[in-house]
């Protein structure tokens, strides 16, 4: 019963697992999917951002480097705002920068490894305070990582972060002068704030659009999977809860149970479902097949036992048969053998058998088979007596009847005489035989030595008898 109790807890936790986790797993995948998409859509319209906002860039710093004169530089720094063209310049930046509402703010800075000079910076006000020309400026920590290539002329990529104005593109190019040699970079900050707020918008309603999709689909699939695999095999384990095992009967009623369940769903689980019931049925069968063959096993050794039993017995006078006695004689040779053995032969043979069933009939003479037989079991109660041919007994002596051998022997003889001197009872209850003993020696190493001299001593006995009597009756 303990054994029944511990498989169907693990068949709770399996029922559990797959109820509980097949959502789970269906739920999580929707999720990784939805993060997955989110993720390369948002990157997407960052990257698009990006790229448009650098062709803005690009196209702003041309024109920015078109409205001034590279080789003034230096006179541009040293008269700024007295000179007429240098207000002239900063006027058409401005225009510039109105063209463009995304610019936050468009400078010229000469970079050396100090830091950036500034050469015309149009605040978003348009400040004539802010930074004025020849101002030192300290780059941002994105700009120092390139001030090497900022002070050599050289293009550097574009900058996109988070900044004290919000999320920033920063676009620079750089302007050489007519002799080829480094000015300045001309460079414009796009303000990202709003559209990156919009993406991140954007990217969250998508999340919650895909969330609430992939809810009702996970609704809907759990209610499949209920319907149609998990619920079903809820139903097959509740039914072999109330399985017992028991009887035969039990066995029967168990597969009444599960038929009762009447699973249709027309896929894998059905199949499974019949598969469980025929496994029943044939295991069933099994079951009552192998119960009547141990019945008829039970019945054919009770057959075999009783036949070996009478195999072993002399059906005329109970005692053991030949064949009785040639198993004792092959027990007895392996005791030899092992040097554990210890035993003497009676060899008792009837006189006249023959001319009693002649002249008075077999009845007669298995009357005389049966008082002989009796008075040899009487003499040697404790020891096995065999039948080992129509008028032929031999008692192997034992034990008690082994000590005291000699004694047995001279009274069975003397129960013989007396039984052949009385001549009231009819001739054949008139018991008369020849009565032979051999002991086993040290030196004997088959049974068969002991039992010819056994016989040897009854033919004795039955030679003297006849010179006695004249006859062996």
């Amino acid at each position: 019963m303990r054994n029944t109790e511990t498989t169907s807890s693990k068949l709770t936790k399996t029922r559990l697992s797959v109820s509980i986790r097949l959502p789970f797993l269906i739920i999580t995948s929707f999720l990784l999917i939805i993060i997955t998409v989110i993720v390369l859509v948002y990157f997407r319209f960052e990257r698009r951002t990006v790229e448009e906002y650098t062709a803005m860039g690009k196209s702003a710093t041309q024109l920015m480097a078109n409205t001034f004169d590279a080789d003034k530089i230096p006179l541009y720094l040293e008269k700024n705002f007295e000179l007429e063209e240098y207000n002239d310049i900063r006027e058409d930046l401005i225009r510039l920068k109105e063209n463009y509402p995304d610019v936050m703010y468009m400078y010229v800075y000469h970079f050396i490894p100090e830091g950036g000079e500034v050469i015309f910076d149009l605040d978003s006000d348009y400040s004539l305070d802010a930074d004025p020309p020849g101002t030192l400026y300290d780059p941002d920590p994105a700009v120092m990582e390139y001030m090497d290539d900022l002070c050599a002329g050289r293009e550097i990529p574009v900058l996109t972060g988070d900044t004290e104005d919000g999320y920033m593109l920063t676009y620079m190019r750089p302007v050489f002068n007519s002799k080829g040699e480094y000015c300045c970079h001309v460079c414009v900050d796009f303000s990202m704030e709003d559209l990156h707020k919009q993406d991140i918008l954007f990217v969250l309603g998508l999340f919650i659009a895909l969330v609430v999709i992939m809810i009702l689909i996970a609704i809907l699939d759990i209610w499949y999977m209920r319907k149609n695999i998990t619920g079903p095999i809820d139903r097959m384990k509740t039914a072999t809860d109330k399985f017992s095992y028991e009887k035969e009967s039990d066995h029967q009623e168990n597969i009444k149970i599960m038929e009762n369940l009447n699973i249709h769903t027309g896929d894998e689980i059905e199949v499974i479902y019949q598969l469980f019931i025929a496994f029943m049925k044939n295991n069933l069968k099994y079951m009552h097949n192998l119960s009547q063959a141990e019945d008829d096993i039970r019945t054919k050794d009770a057959q075999i036992g009783q036949i070996s039993e009478e195999a072993y017995r002399d059906t005329l006078t109970g005692v053991g048969s030949k064949a009785a006695y040639n198993k004792k004689v092959k027990e007895i040779n392996e005791a030899i053998l092992d040097g554990q053995c210890d035993f003497a032969i009676v060899m008792v043979d009837m006189n006249d058998l023959k001319r009693i069933n002649d002249v008075y009939g077999h009845k007669a003479g298995d009357m005389y088979i049966k008082g002989c037989c009796h008075l040899i079991c009487e003499t040697f109660k404790h020891s096995p007596v065999y039948r080992i041919g129509g008028d032929e007994f031999v008692a192997i002596l034992q034990g008690q009847d082994l000590e005291n051998r000699q004694s047995l022997v001279e009274g069975l003889k003397a129960s013989l005489n007396k039984s052949y001197e009385n001549e009231d009872p009819d001739p054949w209850l008139r018991y008369s035989a020849a009565v032979g003993i051999a002991d086993y020696a040290s030196d004997d190493n088959t049974f068969e030595l002991v039992f010819k001299r056994a016989d040897q001593a009854m033919y004795e006995d039955k030679k003297r008898f006849k010179e006695q009597h004249g006859s062996y009756r």
